[in-house]
């Protein structure tokens, strides 16, 4: 990526790629070439002006707020997911745990009618 005073240059002719000076030596190239910055100037100032729109300050002080409300329900909604993901770990992990404490006491009953009856 070149520098922004390259970018400059070439985007307003500010030194030509033939290796002429960059400083115009007659008069009529110095009024062709303030004509060309100026014509530039001019087009980039309509793009510019087709880009950007005015803004009242309490609309754009609105505009911020709700951004912020926004970031702030992202942050809860992701705090809301991380705890509904640890419950739902935590409850696997107990049917698992509750499924196997059934399991043995009914092998321990079972082991118990065992040796009761011999």
């Amino acid at each position: 990526m070149s520098s922004y005073e390259e970018r400059m240059s070439q985007k307003y002719n500010f030194f030509s790629s033939e290796g002429k000076s960059p400083v115009p030596d007659s008069e009529s190239e110095k009024e062709t070439k303030s004509e060309e910055i100026i014509h530039e100037v001019d087009e980039a100032n309509d793009t510019q002006e087709d880009e950007n729109m005015l803004v009242p300050i309490s609309a754009w002080k609105k505009v911020l707020d709700q951004l912020g409300n926004l970031h702030e329900a992202d942050k809860l909604m992701a705090e809301a997911r991380e705890r509904a993901a640890k419950a739902e770990a935590e409850s696997e992990f107990l049917r698992e745990k509750l499924k196997n404490t059934r399991e043995e006491l009914n092998t321990f009953k079972k082991k118990r009618r065992f040796f009761f009856f011999k």
